[in-house]
Formats: structure tokens, C-alpha cells, sequence
């Protein structure tokens, strides 16, 4: 269990606190399903040309399955619930004695120490499940980092956004609290003069109680001997309860950068923005994540020499594809102009390539000509 900050509100938050709060999860869930989902392809550069580099080891690591316990889906999205909650996600790499990888094995982020050197270089301390603390070079971990403000340590948007998870905290604990006292609100009984007999008010006190909780929540009260009852806290409608809990899953996602209709909040959706909206998840949320994974494949996984060589790539396509009309006609405008060949288009569209030559033929407008050779 990890120990967290209290927050003002009263609420201890941390990773595993936060993602009790449905907003959190949905967030964490949203962001790390779908880079799992998308296909991450390594590539080999030929002449101008990319070529899939099927027969290459990292290939099946990244595409397939990194070690013997997880798919690639797994594991990818282990490490982007690491990096949602932690800024921070660790691997280690695992080498043959010739230096070839042979698998991609996940370290928990609160088990690894990173420790950067004067002369910049990074080296690792990882503390096993027999609390074995265990030394690791920079080129045997493959680190994925968030927001930085030293460019090697992640920070936490829990630590960070501390305050306003602890609100969405309280308030779900006032929720639970109000329902577990069957949302009677709270008051006191006021009786026209004074009690002269103290167990006579203890008595009258437990008999509203009684009447007012558990099985008897909706039985009917009886005030008798002229008492009064007198309300003294707030109703969630005076403390704005639902609008506040509104807030609280937009603020969430706008720390995770999230549309709000993804985890199923859809109050400020129409039929006319949610695809635009769709759209704006995978070029603002979803694109700075590809990035920093590809970039860090390079970093960690390849030698200079194969970096010439050698890429990885999500293909963010089929996130973007809007309906069949307008997918239609953008192939059409770019077909049209020569950029895509009929075989290029099918496989965009997951379809399997035309058997005849001209599957593979580009067509140019007989009607256009480059600007030199323009008429006046």
C-alpha cells in the first residue's frame, strides 16, 4: 500500500486512491487501451522507401509479445497506467551475451531508483519482490517518461493535482456517507421548554434514530410533547452537490486531456462535435503519447547504427477514420492527385491487395501541369 499526501479536503491521495475515483480510472483506462489497441510496426528504411522488418527481433517484441507472460497489448498498456499515474514507467531489458534482446521484462516505477550523474549519464537501482536491491545500466532499461521538469524523472499528475482529486474524493465520500444514512439530513430536536429527566432525552433521541435509520430509513417520525425539529446542515442541492460532482470528472479529464464524452460524460456532446471531438483525442492526447514511445524505442532499444536503419511507428489511422462517406472522399481527392495507388488505399482499409498490375499503378490529372510550365 503507498502512503500519500493528505490533501486539504482530508483525503489521502495517491496512485492507488486516485483510481478509486471513476473519473481517474475511466482517464487511465481511456489512454491506456488505446495505445495498447493500435499497431506499433518496426520499420527498415530502404533507400526512400519503409519496408516491415517482419524478420527482425524487435519486430515480435513490439508487435506481438515482449516476453513470455504478457502480449504486447499487456504490456503497453501496464506501461501507460504507469505513466498516467506515475509520469514514469520502467523495463528492463533483457540481452543475450552477443547484446541482441531477447525480451522487454516490466519493473513497478515505485521499485526503481533513478539516479542521474554529473557527467549526465543514468544509472538505476531496482528493489526486487525479496527486497534485493539491484543495480541496472542505462542501456538495460527502457525508460518511458511524462512531463518533466529535469527531462529524466516524470512527475505525477496525482502528486501534482493533489487538491483537486481530494475534492472528487470528498465529495464521493459525502455521497457515501449520505446514502449510508439513508440521505437523512441532519438537525436537532427542539422542545419547547427543558427536559427535566435526562434519560427521558436520551430515550426520545434514540427513538428518532431509530425511526430514521436502517431498516426503518423511510418509516414516519413522530414528534410529540410540542417538539420541533430544525434542520442544520446543508442539502446537496444548496451545496450545488451535483454540480460539483459535474465539475469534478471534467477537471479529471482536462488534467489527463481527455474529451469528457470518452469516459462517458456527455452532457456537452451533440451529434455534430463528437466526431470532431474524436478526432481532436487522437491528434492532442493520443499523438504526443505515440511520439514519446517511438522516440524512446529509439533511445533504448537501438544502437546509433540502427537508428539510421531502423524505426518504430504506431499507425494512428484507423483512430482517425471518420465515416464512410468522408473516408471515401478523401481517398478519391488523394487518388485523384496521384498520391495513393488503389493497392495503398485497400490497405488502409485492412483489404488484401489487388491481384491485377494495376493495383499498384498512380494516375495523374491530364489537365494539370507544374508551375514552369504554366501558360500565361
Amino acid at each position: 500500500m503507498i502512503v500519500g499526501a493528505t490533501s486539504n479536503s482530508g483525503s489521502v491521495v495517491n496512485p492507488e486512491t486516485a483510481m478509486r475515483l471513476t473519473a481517474v480510472y475511466a482517464c487511465v483506462r481511456v489512454l491506456s487501451e488505446s495505445i495498447a489497441q493500435l499497431p506499433l510496426i518496426y520499420y527498415e528504411r530502404t533507400g526512400n522507401r519503409k519496408e516491415r522488418a517482419v524478420a527482425e527481433t524487435l519486430y515480435t517484441l513490439l508487435h506481438d509479445a515482449p516476453n513470455q507472460f504478457q502480449t504486447s497489448f499487456e504490456f503497453r498498456e501496464t506501461k501507460m497506467a504507469h505513466l498516467c499515474l506515475r509520469g514514469k514507467a520502467f523495463s528492463f531489458i533483457n540481452r543475450s551475451s552477443s547484446g541482441r534482446i531477447l525480451e522487454l521484462l516490466p519493473m513497478h516505477p515505485d521499485r526503481v531508483k533513478l539516479t542521474q550523474h554529473k557527467d549526465y549519464s543514468i544509472s538505476y537501482e531496482f528493489t526486487d519482490s525479496d527486497r534485493k536491491i539491484i543495480p541496472l545500466r542505462q542501456d538495460e532499461v527502457f525508460r518511458l517518461t511524462g512531463l518533466s521538469f529535469d527531462g529524466v524523472n516524470g512527475i505525477s499528475p496525482i502528486t501534482y493535482q493533489r487538491e483537486s482529486l481530494g475534492i472528487s474524493m470528498a465529495t464521493d465520500k459525502h455521497t457515501a456517507k449520505s446514502f449510508k444514512n439513508g440521505a437523512k439530513m441532519t438537525g436537532i430536536l427542539k422542545h419547547p421548554t427543558t427536559f427535566k429527566d435526562k434519560d427521558v432525552a436520551k430515550r426520545v433521541q434514540e427513538s428518532w434514530d431509530n425511526s430514521a435509520n436502517g431498516e426503518n430509513v423511510y418509516s414516519t417520525p413522530v414528534l410529540e410533547d410540542g417538539m420541533d425539529w430544525m434542520q442544520v446542515s446543508m442539502t446537496n442541492k444548496d451545496a450545488q452537490y451535483i454540480e460539483s460532482r459535474k465539475f469534478n470528472i471534467e477537471d479529471i479529464a482536462r488534467i489527463y486531456r481527455v474529451p469528457p464524452h470518452k469516459i462517458g460524460h456527455l452532457e456537452k456532446s451533440t451529434n455534430n462535435n463528437i466526431e470532431h471531438q474524436g478526432l481532436e483525442f487522437v491528434t492532442d492526447s493520443m499523438t504526443p503519447w505515440a511520439v514519446r514511445w517511438e522516440q524512446a524505442i529509439a533511445r533504448d532499444l537501438l544502437t546509433p547504427a540502427e537508428r539510421k536503419r531502423f524505426f518504430a511507428e504506431f499507425l494512428l489511422e484507423g483512430l482517425l477514420r471518420g465515416d464512410q462517406t468522408a473516408r471515401a472522399a478523401f481517398y478519391t481527392s488523394l487518388w485523384n492527385l496521384g498520391s495513393l495507388n488503389p493497392n495503398e488505399i485497400r490497405q488502409k482499409e485492412n483489404m488484401n491487395p489487388r491481384t491485377d498490375p494495376g493495383g499498384d499503378e498512380y494516375v495523374t490529372p491530364l489537365n494539370m501541369e507544374t508551375s514552369g510550365n504554366a501558360k500565361v
